[in-house]
């Protein structure tokens, strides 16, 4: 399973106009993180984590990553939000799920938003 490019491809048939990714990995063949930016709210950054459970959408991992592209668009509204040092604001991130520490090609694309 490759589930940074199923989101991917998701994101660019769904949201490509709305959704800036600036990163995203793995951290299990199922799950992993994504660092974006949305044309409506442009000034902030957001990251949430992914996991995929044959439950989700339809039960595929193609429907998992439509429904991804859509939530990734849609307003943040209640969830619970972290933000980490790096100005990073992390969605629905469990309470018992540290954020993650970037990778360095994403504190590159970060540039100047870092404030380690």
């Amino acid at each position: 399973m490759n589930l940074s490019r199923y989101i991917l491809d998701a994101v660019e048939l769904t949201g490509a106009g709305e959704v800036h990714i600036i990163g995203l990995w793995e951290d299990r063949p199922d799950a992993g993180w994504i660092v974006y930016r949305r044309t409506i709210d442009p000034t902030r950054i957001l990251g949430r984590r992914l996991e995929f459970h044959k439950t989700a959408a339809d039960g595929t991992i193609e429907g998992f990553a439509r429904d991804v592209a859509i939530n990734l668009v849609e307003p943040i509204g209640t969830a619970r939000r972290t933000q980490d040092r790096h100005g990073i604001v992390w969605v629905g991130v469990p309470v018992d799920c540290p954020t993650p520490e970037l990778p360095e090609e994403i504190l590159r694309a970060l540039g100047g938003n870092s404030n380690t």
